[in-house]
Order: C-alpha cells, then sequence, then structure tokens
C-alpha cells in the first residue's frame, strides 16, 4: 500500500466509506463521496481514521459543504 495522504472526511459519509452503509444519506450525499472515492481511489482503498470521537469543524471539506470532519489517511490499493 501507498500512502496518499491525509483528508478531511466529513462526519456523515464516515459510515459510507467504511461499511458502505448508505442509512441516512441523500442521493446528493452519496455521490458526493462516490466523486471523492472514484476520482482519488479508483482502485480501492485503506483508510485509518484519526479522532473519529472528536469531530472538529473544518471549512473547506473534501467534499460538501463546511461542517465537522476528521482526518483520514487513505492509502491505495
Amino acid at each position: 500500500m501507498t500512502f496518499a495522504g491525509t483528508f478531511q472526511i466529513p462526519t456523515y459519509a464516515i459510515s459510507y466509506i467504511e461499511y458502505g452503509d448508505t442509512s441516512g444519506l441523500n442521493d446528493l450525499d452519496v455521490e458526493l463521496i462516490d466523486g471523492f472515492i472514484d476520482r482519488n481511489f479508483p482502485k480501492g482503498y485503506v483508510v485509518d481514521w484519526h479522532g473519529i470521537d472528536t469531530p472538529y469543524f473544518s471549512s473547506h471539506p473534501e467534499f460538501g459543504l463546511p461542517m465537522d470532519v476528521v482526518d483520514a489517511d487513505f492509502y491505495y490499493c
């Protein structure tokens, strides 16, 4: 695996990115998350979450509107 970078991921996206669970997400949420994954990790990824229990506000998350995020290290497969 190769380190791809640390990204600010909106808290609403964690369950979908980690488990593929779309519960509570609308079509736009899924489209934004899928777009991020497709652009950056078309061949798959592994993610390591940091501070998942202590999200913080970001005015520039990786996708979507400003909101609470957690840092995540992504690795290419």
